[in-house]
């Protein structure tokens, strides 16, 4: 069966109507094909669904039994049409945001608020979790987009940079090194360091720099959240190195946040997404609008002195 979406134009139309001339003129067809299209229709139904008078037309007995199943297609298509542009004109959508911890708690809140102000028909979602869940979320399908460190290249995921963030020592306020402006990697060579989980990029960095200096340090302790090392730092167990911004985080506890020099080693703060994957309009809006949003905040959002206590 070969039933057209302009047939069953032209039929509703004409039954509406009652005149092939004042259904044409509503659909704007000629006249004779308007006829051939209710024809064809009759010829795929395999039924009459009009009978002819010399002025007016009347629905037939099949006609009057298609004629409300065919109103209800055209409807459906019209709601479903309609939905569709809402997604595309971001009347409605919903988008998931895959993110690190860190950024989860620090970079995206004021991104989403600037967001959802101008979009609020949207639906947000943010799924804070461990740096290396991210890629499996994504290639899961579970979430649309991912922020957080990239570490190696990916052939399924796409990689867009949004910002740079210094590494920092953290240590207690009480250590000697937290009366110097700048620490340099090496001074750290004697110091127990709390590292971040083995599957995090951000340790991967932190282990790559200190094997190009040809150091060795003492990670005695092994955490998966900044907080935890965070806290664990304020209680005397050792220094971290961490990204700048995880300051924020520790605000009720007595540690101080110095610059590390020698190298500047500054972490790259990705967009990522499935490269197969078509994102939705309001995920391709989130996506956007990341990349613009994203790397004004965190300037505005950094401190000017090179040590602090947090």
């Amino acid at each position: 069966m070969n039933v057209t979406l302009r047939q069953l134009q032209a039929f509703v139309a004409v039954a509406e109507l009652g005149r092939f001339n004042l259904a044409a003129g509503q659909l704007n067809l000629t006249q004779s094909s308007v006829s051939i299209l209710i024809r064809e229709l009759e010829a795929a139904l395999k039924h009459r669904l009009f009978d002819r008078h010399t002025r007016m037309v009347g629905l037939t007995s099949a006609g009057r039994e298609f004629l409300p199943q065919a109103r209800k297609i055209l409807e459906d298509l019209e709601i479903a049409v309609a939905s569709v542009q809402d997604l595309a004109f971001l009347r409605r959508g919903r988008v998931t945001v895959a993110s690190a911890i860190v950024l989860a708690a620090t970079l995206l809140p004021p991104v989403i608020a600037q967001f959802v102000r101008r979009y609020p028909d949207i639906s947000v979602e943010i799924r804070d979790m461990p740096e290396e869940e991210i890629r499996p979320a994504l290639k899961r399908n579970e979430v649309d987009l991912g922020v957080g460190t990239v570490s190696g290249n990916d052939p399924e995921i796409e990689t867009t940079l949004m910002m740079r963030d210094r590494l920092m020592l953290i240590c207690p306020a009480a250590h000697p090194l937290a009366e110097q402006t700048q620490v340099r990697w090496s001074e750290l060579a004697d110091e127990i360091v709390i590292g971040l989980a083995k599957e995090n990029p951000l340790r991967d960095i932190v282990d790559r720099t200190f094997i190009s200096m040809g150091a060795e340090i003492r990670t005695k302790y092994e955490v998966r959240f900044s907080t935890t090392a965070i806290a664990m730092v304020a209680e005397g167990l050792g220094v971290a190195v961490l990204p700048e911004n995880s300051r924020q985080l520790a605000t009720n506890v007595d540690v101080a946040a110095v610059e590390l020099i020698e190298p500047a080693i500054s972490r790259e703060i990705s967009l990522l997404q499935r490269r197969q994957r078509m994102l939705s309009p309001a995920a391709a809006q989130m996506r956007d609008f990341l990349i613009e949003t994203a790397n004004p905040l965190a300037m505005n959002g950094r401190t000017r002195r090179r040590s602090t206590r947090v």
